[in-house]
């Protein structure tokens, strides 16, 4: 199957990336991208995007599937920035690749404490709750991840992010509950187990997630 893949420079997206690549099934992976990756795989392809709110000269017509790791944190942009690379982003996305292919699966990866009803105090929790909501309005076949905090594993590596000195407590939090927290490699195996195949939910919680067996190239 051919795949798409944003945020392929980032914690989860790299993770996402390097799995794929390894997994027989995925026969090409295409990354949206704002700059290259620098990587060479034969099955590999990238597309550099300037505008992630236009898709006109693209064609998604061959693609199963997309998972939409793009994001960013809303401690490091303004609100309207937030909403625009959040929100937006995702919604033109969606909407180009279900025009070119309706039965295209769109995983999108949320967060723990997503809000569909807005009324959190957060403007992560309202805004990635907004956007799960305008995609599932699309009426396609649309999974939400629910991530909690992602731990490093030696399979992926160590975040390089501030959220990289919160580890010590997330592996606490996993002990205490299977809804906490999640480690990157089994997030990124069950991202594209239902890229390939679907699931039974189209909303995945953190839980759904660690309790998912998913086979890891």
């Amino acid at each position: 199957m051919k795949l798409l893949l944003t945020g392929a420079t980032g914690f989860t997206g790299g993770e996402v990336l390097r799995q794929a690549l390894a997994d027989p099934a995925i026969t090409q992976l295409t990354l949206l991208t704002r700059r290259k990756s620098g990587l060479t795989h034969p099955k590999l392809g990238e597309v550099i995007i300037d505008d992630f709110l236009d898709y006109s000269r693209l064609d998604f017509s061959d693609y199963a599937a997309c998972i939409w790791c793009l994001g960013v944190s809303q401690t490091q942009v303004g609100k309207d920035e937030y909403v625009r690379i959040t929100l937006d982003y995702a919604m033109a996305a969606a909407r180009a690749m279900y025009a070119a292919n309706p039965q295209l699966r769109f995983c999108f990866v949320s967060g723990r404490g997503a809000d569909t009803g807005e009324q959190a105090s957060t403007l992560f929790a309202r805004i990635k709750g907004r956007t799960e909501r305008q995609l599932a309005q699309l009426g396609r076949p649309l999974f939400i991840f629910r991530p909690g905090y992602i731990r490093p594993t030696a399979r992926s590596g160590p975040r390089k992010d501030f959220a990289r000195f919160f580890a010590p407590i997330g592996t606490v939090l996993s002990w205490l509950s299977r809804d906490f927290s999640v480690d990157c490699d089994q997030l990124a195996a069950v991202l594209l187990d239902v890229a390939k195949q679907g699931a039974g939910q189209t909303l995945l919680s953190n839980q759904d997630i660690r309790d998912w067996k998913a086979q890891r190239p």
